[in-house]
């Protein structure tokens, strides 16, 4: 009997114990779940808040003139001007430079690829970071210049009654002369914009037709692989009609958009260019930007902020954002996942997802402000000093 109650003792207090065990690991099981609930809230909060300020981390004094310009060029920048171009990190300190002379210099950037042209002028160089950069001089003054991910140049030059659409590739010790495509003004009509793709293998150029009273804009493909050249190097054309043709830019590797006054056009398939996706605004477009990711565009009247609309877009046509904006902004800019607004006293930040990120108005001029490699680490360029700031508050 006695060993009978020393078993129900037993069995009791294991059963206790296991009950206790339960207990236990419910409350860490709890105390887990709370903190990881904590730690989403936590992270939405820091993710989505919109910051009012900023700390200094590092200041370097400019001693440029404001003929200077900066861009963003991979989370780090090109500071570039008619005597020569540099690029930096958001430290101030100096990358790799290139030395030239220069009335009017154009500045195109793809992936590590940058090419600098001297608009009326006939040379362009090409730098990537990799050696002192190299330089090629045209026949005939060249209008626009634009490079491609292998350093290859597309580049406009203009003639007295025709223009010339040539690509180079200034590595080249042999032939720099790879395409040339000839524009008869009065046939083709006058270049608007053009761009060639990142593999160089394509070129899609806007055209305004002027025949009497009649205007027609229009874009035309060229392909330089074996499908272009069975077609004497055109592959497809458009038609805009009167609507006027601003700006034509690769937003991907097979991918081109094409702005005008009423929205954007994203053609793909290069090889046999299709409509992709066609963007038509009733508003009044303010501003247009793009991104390989994405393309934005403002809608609303530029005299009554609080009227003004972003649209963001994927680059297959998906709308991402739509949303109400009422800033005050002279240029906007698509960095990765956030659209830059900025005055010459002003900016503001807004991430793809539509929140705020970041809201200032400065004492003095900028500029510029410029993302880094570090989401919460930016360049601000003044009058006086490169700046880099964490932005806070």
């Amino acid at each position: 009997m006695a060993e009978l109650f020393h078993i129900n003792t037993v069995h009791n207090a294991d059963k206790q114990g296991r009950k206790k065990t339960k207990y236990m690991i419910g409350i860490v099981a709890l105390v887990v779940i709370l903190g990881i609930g904590i730690l989403l809230i936590l992270s939405y909060y820091m993710g989505n808040r919109c910051l009012d300020n900023y700390e200094v981390q590092n200041t370097v004094a400019r001693s440029d003139s404001n003929n200077v310009n900066y861009c963003y060029f991979k989370g780090d920048l090109i500071k570039y001007s008619r005597s020569g171009i540099s690029a930096l990190d958001n430290n101030g300190k100096n990358l790799w430079n290139g030395g030239y002379e220069m009335k009017q210099p154009q500045i195109d950037i793809c992936g590590d690829y940058v090419s600098v042209a001297d608009v009326l002028g006939k040379r362009f160089y090409v730098y990537n970071g990799k050696d002192e950069g190299t330089s090629l001089e045209t026949t005939l003054p060249i209008v626009r210049a634009k490079v491609a991910g292998q350093g290859i140049v597309a580049a406009l030059l203009q003639d007295s009654d025709s223009n010339v659409l040539n690509i180079y590739n200034p590595y080249s010790s042999v032939d720099s002369l790879l395409v040339e495509i000839p524009t008869n003004v009065s046939e083709e009509g006058y270049p608007l914009d053009f761009d060639i793709s990142p593999d160089g293998n394509s070129i899609v150029s806007a055209y305004m037709v002027v025949q009497g009273n009649t205007i027609e804009n229009k874009v035309s493909f060229y392909n330089f692989t074996e499908v272009g050249q069975d077609k004497n190097t055109m592959v497809g054309g458009k038609s805009f009609g009167e609507e006027t043709i601003s700006r034509i830019e690769f937003v991907g590797e097979d991918e081109a958009a094409v702005f005008h006054e009423k929205g954007f056009t994203l053609f793909t398939r290069m090889k046999q260019p299709e409509v992709l996706f066609e963007k038509r605004f009733d508003e009044e477009i303010r501003s247009m930007a793009y991104s390989d990711k994405y393309i934005a565009v403002v809608t609303g009247s530029g005299e009554k902020k609080e009227k003004q609309t972003l649209h963001l877009y994927d680059r297959k046509g998906k709308e991402e954002l739509t949303r109400d904006i009422s800033y005050e902004f002279a240029k906007m800019d698509i960095y990765n996942e956030e659209i830059i607004f900025q005055t010459n006293h002003s900016c503001n930040i807004v991430r793809a997802n539509g929140k705020d990120k970041f809201s200032y108005q400065f004492k003095d001029k900028i500029d510029g402000i410029f993302p880094t490699k570090n989401g919460s680490i930016y360049t601000l360029i003044d009058t006086e000093s490169i700046k880099k700031i964490k932005l806070g508050g």
